[in-house]
């Protein structure tokens, strides 16, 4: 172990420097170690990685447990030579292996620099509040070192500070898109690189890159040369890009600062596995520039130049104790000032579908505020912002991570209160009421309802009869509010366009919102829950369920219909929103998002099934065993299916057809299996496994069918039901399950469904078996028809008039025999037969159809063309 001692001024003696007492002097220059005296903190501790390349500093506030610690990891990069640089085979045991895309040789040393130290937290299970990583480059960097290897190219790269900046920051996203949903799940929430570039222009200099984590698939990154103060003469962080970074004009040397709200929020957040309600604007940026990039390189980078993909204007009331019936008002203000558990912007986005721009209105709770729990006033302002949306016709989306109703106490009365016990000498005896004493009384008496009691002795009491609180919020007023915003977001459904993102577990009243909002996507690792499992527990009086999960993970919640998708993390759960928001009208009436296809509409159908026809493959297409797609009847990776975990025997979900968004039935042809999940609740409960029959619909999916209908209906959308069922299911099981219930509102949906809608039958399978000829007719149609027949029995009736000729017995067998030779190849002429009852020439005969062949390559034109028509 070394130690360092520092001559001290104060008490004019040398003193040991702790921060050194690992390693060499010189080294702590490089590492910055000054930085690491932050104050609040009175303990740190070092510890070393595996292979002593990076130093591990943890700090502590021993007089405050609860003050959340952090780690500081600092490390100097090495770097082979430039003519051993590193090859595939070395980095390939890294993320860089993951790259779509090939790395530059100094994002490749800063990547497995992060992964050594990742792998460092993930191996010791280090639980950090709050971890930086900062990264020293030791050797000068070339331009060239900053652009991604791309075969023996060599690149003429500009030597001025506008292409150095672009390039860093563009690393920096890079290794985020490799390392920063590790990074988030690591609570590692900044890590920054010194480097110095050496070069002949402007960019010559020292660089620091200061990379932000706001979420798994988010970030910030913030670009800053070191440049010399002129007036404190201190080297000091200088932004070279607008708007300044944080650190701008901050002193290289300067301590880092503590913690802000906005930190300390976010890990909050974290700790409650969800994302920080104010970095959402930035993940519905973050999204939308990888919609942009999904189309063609050309537009997104033009897109680029104009860096806009999404203005975000927070919505706050009025008047600063708004309540019900405050009017909302656009405000630009830093993030984290709400007073109340509840947030909300107006989105002007610019998407593939609207370039101009389009608006949404977006509500979240803030489960950093009394852990985003539903008071009056949270419930004043979603109604707020769901009447606003309403009234706009703008598609609302609300992002769910509550606690339900709040229930609170009043903190005052607490505080004070008394006990009248029974036996003030034996309070075991029990006690006879709460009361304040005068003096209380006088202070709090607004907070209760009490009446007074004199004693004995003279003593005056306030015994309390109910504790009214000096807060709004503390019990029934809460309730109320709780369905005022119920009939609030149900009428949104009807008014407008309506989608709840659960982000984090939504319990009570926010469980009721989502599904009322009808339209709902869930996180796989969040619940929607009524009651708590801690709650049922004491019910049942035993412990029967052991999470939230068991009650209202995906297993449960997407398989009966109340979520319509599902998501791993919050940017798929964004991206997701947007990709639905690429089927809706920028407002309630509107015009469809109709766009150029990718596809082309006169492209043939190429999927032909050989046996049963699979639902999926006709919508979207299916790769053939030698990898080559077959086209389905809609555009090439326009599917997005919806409710796939519930009702399997209907596959319903959202299409393009020639770049109109379409809604799109079809019917799924295989047996599948409905899993009754057993309820820990019933100790005769056992998980079921049942199967159901393809092309039939059951109570569930004729539910499914009529949601869907609905859901397409209000959102516009022109239907195209795949048709290929025998029926309803009429069991006795499905009678009282509301079979016939569900397949009247699937009728009545398709009597008020506003929108153009066909039924195309793309393999007609006929079920003649069922409508054949009987056994009887079948003989009267081979006696009809067959020579050999037709003579046996013109000879058996010329012998029953010969009056009993001994040959009428051997007739009669003869036709017997011929009879039942024939009996399988005329049942076949039979179904043949009732198959031509049922043909779309038919139907188009009877102008029930539009006459399309499959095989025609304007069929997919022709029908995208009529519905342009009908469409205007």
């Amino acid at each position: 172990m070394r130690h360092t001692f520092l001559w001290s001024d104060e008490k004019l003696s040398y003193e040991e420097e702790l921060i050194l007492r690992h390693v060499e002097p010189p080294l702590s220059a490089l590492l910055e170690l000054d930085k690491l005296k932050v104050k609040g903190y009175n303990e740190m501790k070092y510890t070393p990685s595996r292979d002593r390349q990076w130093h591990i500093y943890t700090l502590r506030n021993t007089g405050n447990p609860k003050m959340l610690h952090r780690v500081f990891f600092r490390t100097l990069v090495r770097q082979p030579n430039s003519s051993n640089r590193f090859s595939s085979g070395q980095i390939g045991d890294i993320e860089v292996g993951r790259a779509d895309e090939p790395l530059s040789f100094t994002s490749t040393s800063i990547l497995r620099s992060l992964m050594t130290a990742i792998e460092e937290l993930e191996l010791h299970a280090i639980r950090t509040g709050h971890s930086h990583m900062y990264l020293r480059i030791l050797k000068e960097q070339k331009l060239i070192d900053l652009v991604p290897v791309s075969g023996s190219n060599v690149l003429d790269v500009g030597q001025d500070e506008a292409t150095a900046c672009s390039l860093l920051k563009e690393m920096a996203l890079k290794i985020h898109e490799l390392v920063g949903a590790r990074m988030h799940h690591l609570s590692v929430c900044q890590w920054e690189v010194k480097l110095k570039l050496d070069c002949d222009g402007p960019a010559s200099g020292t660089w620091r890159v200061v990379t932000t984590n706001v979420t798994s698939h988010t970030c910030t990154v913030d670009i800053y040369r070191e440049v010399e103060d002129t007036e404190s003469r201190k080297l000091v962080y200088h932004s070279t890009t607008l708007p300044a970074g944080p650190l701008n004009g901050v002193a290289l040397n300067n301590p880092y600062q503590p913690l802000s709200i906005i930190d300390l929020k976010r890990c909050s957040a974290r700790n409650n596995r969800t994302t920080y309600c104010y970095d959402f604007p930035l993940a519905f940026e973050t999204a939308g520039r990888k919609s942009w990039h999904s189309i063609t390189s050309g537009v997104s980078k033009g897109l680029e130049n104009s860096q806009y993909y999404v203005k975000a204007t927070e919505l706050v009331f009025a008047d600063k104790h708004g309540s019900w019936g405050t009017p909302l008002v656009p405000m630009d203000r830093p993030a984290g000032l709400n007073d109340i558990g509840m947030v909300a912007w107006t989105l002007e986005m610019s998407t593939p579908e609207f370039p101009n721009g389009r608006q949404i209105i977006v509500v979240a709770n803030d489960i950093t505020f009394r852990a985003g729990s539903f008071g009056p006033r949270e419930d004043a302002f979603f109604e707020a912002v769901t009447n606003l949306a309403c009234e706009k016709k703008l598609p609302l989306i609300y992002l769910a991570a509550n606690s339900g109703a709040r229930i609170g106490i009043a903190d005052e009365v607490k505080s004070c209160f008394r006990v009248g016990w029974s036996d003030d000498g034996s309070p075991e005896r029990g006690f006879q009421y709460i009361y304040l004493n005068e003096e209380d009384y006088a202070r709090i008496g607004s907070s209760v309802i009490a009446h007074k009691l004199q004693l004995g002795n003279g003593e005056i009491r306030w015994v309390i009869d109910s504790v009214v609180g000096k807060e709004d919020g503390l019990g029934v007023e809460n309730v109320h509010g709780s369905a005022a915003i119920a009939s609030a977001y149900s009428r949104a459904y009807k008014e407008t366009f309506t989608l709840t993102f659960v982000t984090g577990r939504t319990v009570g009243i926010g469980a009721y919102l989502a599904r009322l909002g009808i339209r709902c996507i869930q996180r796989l690792d969040q619940p929607i829950i009524l009651t708590g499992y801690s709650a049922l527990n004491k019910l049942l009086g035993r412990e029967v369920y052991s999470s939230h999960m068991q009650l209202g993970g995906p297993k449960i919640m997407a398989t009966n219909g109340v979520v319509h998708l599902t998501v791993s993390d919050d940017i798929e759960g964004v991206s997701n929103i947007l990709r639905w928001l690429s089927f809706v009208p920028a407002y309630i009436g509107g015009p469809l998002p109709v766009t150029t296809p990718l596809d082309p509409p006169d492209r043939p159908v190429a999927y032909i099934p050989e046996n049963a026809c699979d639902p999926r493959a006709a919508i979207r297409g299916v790769d053939d065993s030698q990898g080559k797609w077959l086209g389905g009847m809609f555009d090439k990776d326009s599917f997005v299916e919806t409710f796939e975990g519930w009702a399997k025997t209907v596959v319903t979900g959202r299409a393009k057809l020639g770049g109109i968004p379409v809604g799109v039935i079809a019917v799924e042809t295989q047996t599948m299996m409905q899993v009754i999940p057993a309820d820990p609740g019933q100790l005769d409960s056992h998980e079921q496994s049942v199967p159901r029959a393809g092309q039939v619909w059951f109570p569930d999916s004729a539910t499914k069918t009529a949601q869907a209908l609905l859901d397409f209906n209000r959102e516009g959308l022109p239907l195209f039901i795949l048709a290929n069922w025998r029926g309803f299911s009429g069991g006795q099981r499905d009678l009282f399950e509301g079979i016939l219930q569900a397949g009247s509102t699937i009728v009545e949906n398709l009597r008020t469904y506003n929108q153009p809608a066909l039924s195309i039958f793309p393999w007609l399978q006929s079920y003649a078996e069922e409508l054949g000829l009987w056994s009887e007719e079948l003989q009267d149609c081979m006696g009809r028809l067959d020579p050999e027949l037709i003579d046996l029995k013109a000879k058996l009736q010329a012998a029953k008039h010969g009056n009993g000729s001994p040959d009428i017995e051997s007739l009669q067998k003869n036709i017997e025999a011929r009879t039942k030779q024939l009996m399988p190849l005329y049942t076949q002429i039979a179904i043949r037969f009732a198959e031509l009852h049922d043909t779309s020439l038919r139907m188009a005969a009877k102008g029930l159809s539009l006459l399309l062949d499959k095989m025609d390559p304007s069929g997919r034109a022709q029908l995208a063309e009529e519905i342009r028509k009908v469409l205007g």
